[in-house]
């Protein structure tokens, strides 16, 4: 009787440890899986008119939670706007649009690079 036990134990040991690796298996395939659908960043610098350290403050705070930005820099100095973002969730004409709604004119877009963070 006790033999028959201990076989059953074991047996049972053995398919929870392989059900655990499988476990343990399947999140790191689908991390994999995000990680090579998210590494495309792009980077567009718009001439945005700010007028003051008032108007840095909110494109920072407004532009920094849209959709698939990565990355923001707001240079009152140079008046630019560097967004760095993942064009399978948005796009330059989205975040454009983004601003404008805040109130600020786009005036154009200038070349990466040219966006200098000044504090």
């Amino acid at each position: 009787m006790k033999r028959i036990i201990l076989i059953a134990l074991a047996a049972l040991m053995t398919v929870s440890a392989s059900a655990s690796e499988f476990q343990a298996a399947a999140p790191a395939a689908q991390t994999q899986k995000k990680a090579k659908k998210t590494k495309e960043v792009k980077e567009v610098v718009f001439d945005v008119h700010l007028h003051c350290i008032n108007c840095v403050k909110k494109v920072q705070e407004n532009i920094s939670f849209e959709k698939g930005v990565k990355g923001l820099d707001v240079c009152l100095d140079h008046q630019t706007v560097t967004v760095k973002y993942d064009p399978a969730r948005t796009s330059e004409e989205t975040l454009k649009a983004a601003i404008e709604k805040l109130g600020y004119k786009v005036e154009g877009v200038a070349a990466p690079g040219a966006g200098h963070h000044h504090d």
